[in-house]
Protein backbone atom coordinates (compact mmCIF):
# COMPACT_ATOMS: atom_id res chain seq x y z
CA UNK A 1 0.00 0.00 0.00
CA UNK A 2 2.40 2.17 0.54
CA UNK A 3 4.47 2.13 -2.43
CA UNK A 4 1.30 3.20 -4.00
CA UNK A 5 1.35 6.34 -2.38
CA UNK A 6 4.96 7.01 -2.71
CA UNK A 7 4.63 6.71 -6.46
CA UNK A 8 1.85 8.98 -7.39
CA UNK A 9 3.87 11.43 -10.18
CA UNK A 10 2.03 14.24 -9.38
CA UNK A 11 -1.40 13.36 -8.63
CA UNK A 12 -0.39 14.15 -4.86
CA UNK A 13 -3.25 16.91 -4.99
CA UNK A 14 -5.96 14.06 -5.45
CA UNK A 15 -4.96 12.78 -2.26
CA UNK A 16 -4.49 16.33 -0.55
CA UNK A 17 -8.15 17.60 -1.79
CA UNK A 18 -9.72 14.36 -0.37
CA UNK A 19 -8.13 14.13 2.95
CA UNK A 20 -9.34 17.79 3.08
CA UNK A 21 -12.70 17.36 2.72
CA UNK A 22 -12.49 14.67 4.81
CA UNK A 23 -11.39 16.22 7.81
CA UNK A 24 -13.76 19.47 6.97
CA UNK A 25 -17.23 17.24 6.40
CA UNK A 26 -16.26 15.67 9.65
CA UNK A 27 -15.36 18.59 11.48
CA UNK A 28 -18.96 20.22 10.43
CA UNK A 29 -20.80 17.33 11.56
CA UNK A 30 -18.99 16.93 14.82
CA UNK A 31 -19.87 21.84 15.10
CA UNK A 32 -23.26 20.68 14.11
CA UNK A 33 -23.98 18.08 16.46
CA UNK A 34 -22.10 19.97 19.44
CA UNK A 35 -24.05 22.80 18.71
CA UNK A 36 -27.69 21.60 18.20
CA UNK A 37 -30.45 22.14 21.15
CA UNK A 38 -30.90 19.68 23.22
CA UNK A 39 -34.88 19.67 23.29
CA UNK A 40 -34.19 18.39 19.23
CA UNK A 41 -31.70 15.75 20.54
CA UNK A 42 -34.32 14.42 22.93
CA UNK A 43 -36.64 14.60 20.35
CA UNK A 44 -34.91 12.76 18.24
CA UNK A 45 -33.87 9.97 20.12
CA UNK A 46 -37.04 9.72 21.22
CA UNK A 47 -38.79 8.60 17.31
CA UNK A 48 -38.12 5.18 16.95
CA UNK A 49 -39.20 4.41 20.37
CA UNK A 50 -43.13 6.41 20.03
CA UNK A 51 -46.35 4.77 19.19
CA UNK A 52 -47.28 4.89 15.71
CA UNK A 53 -51.17 4.95 16.79
CA UNK A 54 -50.15 8.48 18.42
CA UNK A 55 -48.37 9.48 15.49
CA UNK A 56 -50.82 9.73 13.21
CA UNK A 57 -53.38 11.04 15.67
CA UNK A 58 -51.28 13.96 16.43
CA UNK A 59 -50.55 14.51 13.05
CA UNK A 60 -53.82 14.57 11.56
CA UNK A 61 -54.56 17.80 14.36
Amino acid sequence: MFKQITNLNGDEMYLITSLWIFIVFFALVGLMLFFMGKDHISYMKQIPFGDPEEEIDRSTE
